[in-house]
């Protein structure tokens, strides 16, 4: 996948002002090279396109999402201070051949305003024990209509959770909607794409509420750049909501 040209950056930076005036940056670390965020097209997906079932891992009290080899994006209230001081958060999921795996966490980098935080593990996952995900990179709004998402958690998949977007957040409006039990904190919501495949758009929060990843955009490319080489990949509205 090619790093993208000067065009498409320019609209990263412009077209998603609200992303860079509301998400505060980080500090740029001098041994580490300029952001760089690499944009997906249809048919160019490093991931599985197909509608993905093994997608939540098992992080602290919650669950939690692989958006890079050494990187799960997951709810900050599921990571308490005291286990994050002690060093005593480890991640763990089925790998593809059904085997258990479990890999520490050596830095929890929490959002400031936000319920998110990225787990940097301490050895990458492979792809063929568990791919990534996809990430939106522009925010979901009221006059994208009725979305129809996708929650995976364990070992649950629950799919055609109306939702609907606007501000930073995700929200399923009726109490009858909502899926999920107590522990699924962190776990990711999805929209599959015909195009690319399956979308993270937003992390759980609670009460039928999600952050939106796109809201924290600007803070999770710089996060993932400033403490690793990985790559993070990331789509269009559009093409997330093509059918």
């Amino acid at each position: 996948m090619k790093t993208l040209i000067a065009p498409i950056l320019s609209v990263w930076l412009f077209g998603c002002c609200e992303v860079a005036a509301t998400d505060p940056p980080t500090s740029p670390t001098a041994s580490r090279p300029p952001t760089k965020y690499q944009l997906v097209r249809t048919g160019e997906s490093p991931y599985p396109v197909n509608d993905r079932n093994n997608l939540s891992v098992n992080c602290g009290g919650g669950k939690g999402v692989l958006i890079a080899p050494h990187w799960v994006l997951t709810a900050s209230h599921c990571i308490t201070s005291k286990k994050a001081k002690a060093g005593d958060v480890k991640v763990k999921f089925t790998t593809l051949k059904r085997k258990s795996a479990t890999i520490g966490v050596n830095k929890v980098l929490r959002h400031k305003t936000k319920d998110l935080a990225l787990l940097r593990l301490v050895r990458p996952v492979k792809s063929e024990d568990r791919p990534s995900v996809l990430l939106l990179r522009e925010n979901l709004v009221r006059s994208d209509g009725k979305l129809s998402i996708k929650k995976v958690s364990a070992n649950q998949t629950w799919r055609g959770i109306p939702a609907i977007g606007g501000g930073h957040n995700l929200r399923v409006p009726k109490k009858a909607d909502r899926q999920g039990k107590a522990g699924s904190s962190g776990s990711p919501w999805l929209i599959h794409s015909s195009s690319v495949g399956d979308v993270l758009v937003g992390i759980t929060h609670g009460g039928g509420m999600a952050p939106q990843v796109a809201y924290a955009a600007k803070w999770i490319q710089e996060s993932v750049s400033q403490h690793s080489d990985d790559p993070l990949f990331w789509v269009t509205k559009q093409l997330t909501l093509q059918k």
